[in-house]
């Protein structure tokens, strides 16, 4: 039986009992309740108004295509997307040549979204290149990076930094080839559709910046959460976007209209991170109210872990079930989506301070659908792990030197490469300062067996 149920009713205070009684099942309150978290989050009224003052004539228009109707052009659509690839790929191929390529990419698509395109790859390492390593900065970056983001094909790489600048990278030139700037804000999360036509970033502001993922002119704002946003991802192979935010909300929007489409309620304090695979799921952390959650966005339900008493920072999908989790008190922990309490956890992952005290994860990263995952500190290394015993352990796997703060990390989709943000100041904060790092973006080639 599915861990998830349906619900009508939400407890509206946080229930200290149940953080000893591992993930409970709390359902997403019914829109007839949502009137009720309004009068604290005026966000969706604001919003309300504005959809008042939309012409009516959008609204006909929209009613006239059905759930299928749009299933079936959205099929379409990417259809064309991936003809055009593979022609790109090979424009001498013939018909039959074409179609077999388009049959491949459509199988690789499927058995990602439905989590069954497993790689084992953690027994194919044995090392890594720093000597080789490219370092990516530009000088009007020159505060910490703070998040990165890869397009789909791995060519290209979007890099945000505390100045409020965001690059695009081409990685095969090394070459800068657009720029943006926040004004007075410090990018804080980066996420890019699969086509790269929308590059969404969130600024530090309340306000969602919309980009085009080519050029990085701005194309529209998203404006609903009451709060700074924190975090911002795409569901793979859609326009769907989901958001969440200091306001202790998660927001479901649509880049097809640029609509905002609903708010999900639950956390009791910021929420730090947000991830998204190719299913309409989510996995957040809530930092200090000390829970992870998993959002099930069409059946309207949630369910949340908090076995842990810690203050969890980072939170990344591995694969549909499976997922890593990152925290204050320096643990690296491996869960799955059917069980209260982790897989298996870490403690001190990255060791302790002079003080005494752990190194904070301040990163998590996965190479998605593998059983190869990756943590980040303080404390000079970036660490990669690997899944073993059926994906349920976590074993060392390398230890890479990087000296500073590990604000993000990135495998690029055939794990020969490791992409870390690396600077001088945590990306939240300036509670200290290494002034022996540098800052700046590494690409680091890994040794990988065919």
């Amino acid at each position: 039986m599915s861990l998830f149920k349906a619900g009508r009713k939400q407890n509206e205070k946080f229930n200290r009992k149940r953080a000893k009684s591992g993930p409970k099942e709390t359902p997403v309150p019914s829109k007839s309740s949502r009137q009720d978290y309004d009068e604290e989050i005026d966000s969706d009224e604001e919003l309300e108004k504005e959809h008042q003052k939309e012409p009516e004539i959008e609204d006909d228009v929209a009613a006239l295509e059905t759930t299928q109707d749009k299933r079936i052009r959205l099929a379409k659509q990417y259809l064309r997307h991936v003809q055009e690839e593979e022609q790109e790929r090979d424009e001498y191929a013939d018909e039959k040549e074409l179609a077999s390529g388009m049959a491949r990419t459509l199988k690789e698509s499927f058995l990602s979204a439905t989590g069954k395109s497993y790689r084992a790859l953690g027994s194919k390492y044995t090392g890594y290149e720093l000597e080789k390593a490219t370092s990516l900065h530009w000088k009007k970056q020159r505060l910490s990076p703070t998040c990165c983001t890869l397009s789909s094909d791995d060519a290209f790489l979007y890099v945000g930094c505390k100045s409020g600048w965001v690059v695009r990278w081409n990685l095969e030139s090394k070459q800068r080839t657009a720029y943006f700037q926040a004004k007075n804000s410090s990018i804080q999360s980066l996420t890019v559709s699969h086509d790269m036509k929308y590059l969404v970033v969130a600024d530090g502001t309340e306000e969602i910046k919309v980009l085009d993922g080519v050029s990085l002119a701005q194309l529209n704002t998203l404006k609903g959460h009451s709060k700074p946003v924190t975090g911002v991802v795409f569901r793979l192979y859609s326009y769907q976007l989901f958001s969440c935010s200091a306001d202790r909300t998660v927001k479901v929007w649509s880049m097809d209209e640029m609509v905002y489409i609903e708010t999900l309620y639950g956390h009791q304090s910021q929420v730090s991170s947000i991830d998204a695979l190719s299913l309409e799921r989510l996995v957040t952390s809530g930092g200090m109210d000390q829970t992870l959650r998993i959002w099930k966005v069409a059946e309207e339900s949630q369910l949340v872990f908090n076995s842990v008493a810690e203050d969890f920072s980072a939170a990344k999908f591995v694969s549909n079930d499976l997922f890593v989790s990152g925290s204050v008190e320096g643990s690296f922990a491996l869960w799955s989506s059917g069980k209260k309490k982790p897989l298996h956890r870490m403690k001190q992952a990255h060791g302790l301070q002079d003080v005494g005290l752990p190194n904070w994860i301040s990163a998590v990263g996965v190479l998605a659908n593998s059983d190869v995952v990756a943590s980040g500190s303080c404390d000079g290394f970036v660490r990669l792990w690997k899944l073993v015993a059926k994906r349920n352990t976590i074993q060392p796997l390398l230890q890479i030197p990087v000296q500073g703060f590990v604000n993000a990390i990135e495998f690029t989709r055939d794990g020969r490469f490791l992409i870390v943000a690396v600077g001088q100041e945590h990306r939240l904060g300036r509670w200290w300062t290494l002034r022996n790092a540098k800052n700046q973006t590494l690409l680091i080639p890994l040794c990988l067996e065919a």
